[in-house]
């Protein structure tokens, strides 16, 4: 089966599986409902999906093979976000990438990464769970290094790498 790999901004129809892709791929330190969160655990939802579709602020982009989605990526190099991150200017900040299962260990995650327009951009930087051994393995793969992050207490249970240019 011949497939063909494109890279593309995503539409509204692609919402609902991109959110079912991000929910199916979290890791266990991850919550994943609508109600508040204890124990400095994250809370996804639909709407921050669509919030990456959506907001100019947001860099998205979806891997498709044959009009299926294998995986997409979402993150920013705009002053708002970074600041929120506490990244520097000319960093680009990933705020998900996400490769469906039947996909991984077939480069869609690199496609991703090489997908971002890297002008103007000093670093690319990503925060993920200690626990997620397989991201770190994959970014580690991908040369990024890790760096210091912002908060002693965050970085008990997260660690921040960066890929600088």
């Amino acid at each position: 089966m011949d497939a063909e790999l494109l890279l593309r901004k995503p539409v509204e129809a692609d919402i609902d599986s991109m959110y079912i892709m991000l929910e199916n791929s979290l890791s266990p330190y991850l919550v994943v409902n609508n109600s508040s969160s204890e124990n400095n655990q994250l809370i996804i939802n639909r709407n921050i999906v669509e919030n990456y579709v959506k907001r100019d602020v947001y860099l998205c982009l979806v891997a498709d093979i044959n009009s299926e989605i294998a995986g997409w990526l979402a993150g920013s190099s705009k002053t708002e976000i970074l600041s929120e991150h506490g990244c520097s200017l000319g960093n680009f900040y990933i705020e998900e990438i996400v490769v469906d299962s039947h996909y991984r260990r077939k480069g869609i995650g690199s496609f991703l990464l090489r997908g971002i327009p890297k002008d103007q951009l000093k670093a690319l930087v990503i925060d993920t769970p200690l626990i997620n051994k397989q991201a770190i393995t994959f970014y580690e793969k991908s040369r990024f290094v890790k760096v210091p992050g912002l908060s002693e207490e965050f970085y008990k249970t997260w660690t921040r790498m960066s890929k600088p240019f």
